[in-house]
C-alpha cells in the first residue's frame, strides 16, 4: 500500500481508531510505541517481535542504546478494539505525541504511523525539496 494520511479525531473519551484499511493490514495483535518525529509507531505482532529481537542485541554498556530501548519497550502499547474498532489512546503516549484531538494517521514507509495533526504540519513546514532530493539519492548509493 502507498504512503496515505487520514485525519481523524479523539473523541471525548479519548479514543480513536485506526483506518479500516491500515487495521486489516495491521490484524488484530497490533501494537503501538513511541516513534521518531514526534509521532507514535504501529507495528504488526510480526513488526513487533523483529524490533523486540533487534533490540535484544543491544550492548547493554551502551548507556545510549539501553535508554532507547528501555524508552521504546516500556512505552509498548496494545491496543483492545471495541465492536466500533475503536480504543482508547493511553495518556503518556497521548502526551508523547501531543495529541490533543486532531490526528493523522499515516502509512509510513516502515509502519503505520499516528501523529498529532498540528506536529504532523509542524514537521513538514519547512520542506526543502532538495534536501529530500539529497537523501533520496544517498538511498541510492546504499544499495
Amino acid at each position: 500500500m502507498s504512503g496515505k494520511s487520514y485525519a481523524h479525531q479523539l473523541d471525548a473519551k479519548n479514543r480513536m481508531r485506526i483506518p479500516a484499511k491500515l487495521r486489516e493490514e495491521l490484524g488484530s495483535n497490533y501494537s503501538i510505541t513511541v516513534g521518531t518525529g514526534g509521532c507514535l509507531y504501529v507495528y504488526t505482532a510480526k513488526e513487533m517481535e523483529e524490533v523486540e529481537n533487534k533490540l535484544k542485541k543491544i550492548n547493554a554498556y551502551r548507556e545510549k542504546q539501553l535508554k532507547a530501548a528501555r524508552f521504546i519497550l516500556s512505552n509498548v502499547f496494545k491496543p483492545e478494539e471495541d465492536k466500533q474498532g475503536r480504543f482508547i489512546l493511553p495518556d503518556h503516549l497521548r502526551k508523547f505525541a501531543k495529541i490533543d484531538k486532531n490526528i493523522m494517521v499515516f502509512k509510513g514507509p516502515n509502519c503505520v504511523e499516528i501523529w498529532s495533526e498540528e506536529v504532523w504540519n509542524e514537521y513538514f513546514s519547512d520542506v526543502n525539496f532538495e534536501d529530500l532530493a539529497d537523501a533520496l539519492d544517498a538511498l541510492d548509493s546504499n544499495d
